[in-house]
C-alpha cells in the first residue's frame, strides 16, 4: 500500500488485543463508581444516540484518557460543535463549509456528558500486545538490494508492482520524493523511467499499454481533488510512450484501479478506490465509448481502499468486495444486480478507530470459500499512540459468507500482508509489512508468518543489519520465474531515525525454498 492514505485506528482494552476479545469483554470495572452519579449512562446514551448513527460505538477502552480528549476535539465539528469551554476546536478550511452541520447536535453540556463518559472510563495506559517472539532472519529468503542508482536520502516508494505479463518478468517502481515512475527487469537493471507528475499508486496492465493511478501531486492527506488516471504506451523494447492526456481526471485520492466490464456491454469500465479526506467513494466509470466516462458511485463515503471484483454467487455479473476505513471501517459486499446496480451488505465491521490498511480474499481452511486476511496498523490521523491491536488477522468465512476472527498477530503499524504458499507444502503463509511502527522494534517494517498448520504461525523477520526500516508497500509474484514466489517491498523513509542515511528504494526477498 501507500504512505499516508490510510485512516488510523485507536483500540485496546487492558491485555486483550483482538476484535473477537473486544466483542466478549465486561467493560464493568472501573466505571460502577461513576455510574453511580448517573454521568456516565447519560454519556454513553448521548454518545449511541450521536456516534453509533454514523458508525460502531466506539468503546471507552479504545485510547487512553489523554488520546480520548483528542480524538474528541476532532470529532467535535462533525457534530456542529466548533469550540467548547472557550477551547476553539479545528476544521478543515479546504472544503465546502456546508459540510459541518450549521447548528450543534447537543447542549455544551450534553458535549461534556460525551467527554466524561470517554475520558473517565479509558484506560490510563494501553497495555502492550503479547505475541511470540520474532526470529531475525529469513527461513529461505536470500535479500537483494535495488541498484545503486535508486540508493538515495529520503527514499519513499509510493507502489511497486512485478509485472508477470510479460516474460522476462520486470518491476514497476514509484518513487515519491521526485515523482519518478522506474522500469526495471528481472536482474534489477534500470531500463527506463518517467516523471509523472505526481505519485504512482497503482497500476493496470493491459497488453502494450499501462493504466496509471496517480493519488495526487503528493502523497500526505488532504481534500483536493488532483488525482488521475494516465494511460502510458510502453515499446517492445519496454520504452515509455506516454499518452498527451489522462483518461480521466478531479479524482478525490484515489488509490486503486481495476479494469472490467462492470455492466455487461463488452466495454472496459473501471472500478475505482477514492480514498478521498472527508469525502470520497468507492465508484466506477461507465465506457461510455469515444474517450467518454460516466461516473457511478457505489458507496459515496470516504475511505475505499481496496476492492477485488469476483462473481461469488455464479450469476455472470462480477460483485465487489471493498475494504473502508475511516468512519464505518470494515469489508463490504456489493452484489451485482446487473445495469450497473448494486446491493450492499458490510460482512464485517470494525470500530472508526481501527485504521483498516488492506484486505485479501484467500481460502485458509481449502473449504471453498473465501476467507479475509485483514490488516489494521495506520497511524496518520494525528493521535500518535501505538495501537496494541493493530495487526493482522485472518476471518474465516462458514459458507455463507458470515465471518469470524480466528487468528491475529500484532505488529504495530501494519499496512498490508499477502498470503501465499512460499514453501509449497499445502498451507498459505503470510507476508506482512509495518510503516507506522515502533522505532524501538524495527523488525515490524517485515513479519514473515511461516504457517506451521491450522494457522499456527511462526514469525520471522529480517535480519537487523538489513538496509531497511519501514515498508510503504509490498508485492508478491516470481520475479525470475523459478515457480516460486518471491517478495518486493518499497522503502519508506519518514519516522526513520536516520533519515540522511542513504536507502535502497526497495528490497527483494528471493525464494530459495
Amino acid at each position: 500500500m501507500i504512505l499516508l492514505i490510510f485512516c488510523a485506528g485507536i483500540y485496546m482494552l487492558d491485555s486483550a488485543h483482538s476484535i473477537r476479545d473486544l466483542k466478549n469483554a465486561d467493560y464493568s470495572t472501573g466505571r460502577a463508581a461513576y455510574d453511580n452519579t448517573g454521568g456516565i449512562g447519560q454519556g454513553k446514551a448521548l454518545a449511541v444516540k450521536h456516534c453509533k448513527s454514523c458508525h460502531m460505538l466506539p468503546d471507552p477502552s479504545l485510547l487512553d484518557k489523554d488520546n480520548w480528549q483528542a480524538a474528541l476535539v476532532m470529532m467535535g465539528p462533525r457534530l456542529g460543535i466548533f469550540d467548547h469551554k472557550g477551547q476553539p476546536y479545528p476544521i478543515f478550511t479546504d472544503i465546502d463549509q456546508s459540510f459541518y452541520p450549521s447548528e450543534a447536535a447537543m447542549s455544551s453540556s450534553e458535549w461534556q456528558q460525551i467527554i466524561d463518559y470517554y475520558t473517565t472510563s479509558a484506560p490510563a495506559v494501553l497495555s502492550p500486545a503479547n505475541k511470540k517472539p520474532v526470529t531475525n532472519r529469513l527461513p529461505f529468503f536470500s535479500i537483494e538490494l535495488a541498484p545503486e542508482l535508486l540508493h538515495r536520502k529520503g527514499n519513499t516508494a509510493s507502489f511497486i508492482k512485478i509485472d508477470t505479463s510479460v516474460k522476462p518478468h520486470r518491476i514497476f517502481v514509484s518513487r515519491a520524493a521526485s515523482n519518478t515512475l522506474f522500469l526495471l527487469n528481472d536482474k534489477l537493471q534500470v531500463t527506463d523511467s518517467l516523471i509523472t507528475g505526481g505519485p504512482v499508486v497503482d497500476i493496470n496492465f493491459l497488453d502494450h499499454e499501462i493504466v496509471v493511478c496517480k493519488i495526487g501531486n503528493n502523497l500526505f492527506g488532504n481534500n483536493s481533488k488532483d488525482g488521475s488516471l494516465i494511460r502510458i504506451k510502453l515499446s517492445d523494447q519496454g520504452i515509455f510512450r506516454t499518452q498527451p492526456e489522462p483518461l480521466f481526471e478531479g479524482l478525490a485520492r484515489p488509490v486503486q484501479i481495476t479494469a472490467a466490464d462492470i455492466n455487461g456491454d463488452r466495454k472496459k469500465d473501471y472500478l475505482i478506490c477514492e480514498f478521498g479526506n472527508v469525502s470520497g467513494a468507492l465508484l466506477w466509470m461507465e465506457n461510455k465509448g469515444k474517450g467518454k466516462y460516466l461516473r457511478h458511485n457505489i458507496r459515496a463515503v470516504a475511505g475505499a481502499n481496496k476492492a477485488f471484483m469476483q462473481d461469488y454467487n455464479n450469476d455472470g455479473r462480477p460483485d465487489i468486495w471493498a475494504q473502508f476505513a475511516q468512519g464505518e471501517e470494515g469489508v463490504f459486499l456489493f452484489t451485482n444486480k446487473g445495469n450497473g446496480l448494486f446491493a450492499g451488505k458490510q460482512v464485517i465491521q470494525l470500530p472508526p478507530t481501527y485504521g483498516s490498511s488492506s484486505f485479501e480474499l484467500n481460502d485458509f481452511n481449502s473449504d471453498g470459500f473465501p476467507d479475509i486476511l485483514y490488516t489494521c496498523g495506520d497511524r496518520g490521523d494525528g493521535i500518535n499512540q501505538l495501537k496494541p491491536y493493530h495487526g493482522v488477522y485472518v476471518f474465516i468465512n462458514n459458507g455463507k459468507n458470515e465471518f469470524t476472527e480466528e487468528y491475529f498477530f500484532p505488529v504495530n503499524g501494519c499496512i498490508k500482508a499477502m498470503a501465499r504458499d512460499f514453501d509449497k507444502d499445502g498451507d498459505l503463509d503470510i507476508a506482512a509489512i509495518g510503516f507506522f511502527t515502533d522505532n524501538r522494534h524495527p523488525e515490524e517494517g517485515f513479519t514473515f508468518l511461516k504457517n506451521e498448520g491450522n494457522l499456527n504461525f511462526e514469525p520471522y523477520s529480517l535480519p537487523l543489519e538489513t538496509k531497511f526500516n519501514k515498508a510503504t508497500t509490498m508485492d508478491v509474484a516470481d520475479l525470475d520465474a523459478d515457480g516460486k514466489p518471491d517478495i518486493i517491498l518499497g522503502h519508506g523513509f519518514i519516522g526513520n531515525k536516520a533519515m540522511d542515511e542513504k536507502k535502497p528504494l526497495f528490497i527483494v526477498l528471493k525464494n530459495r525454498f
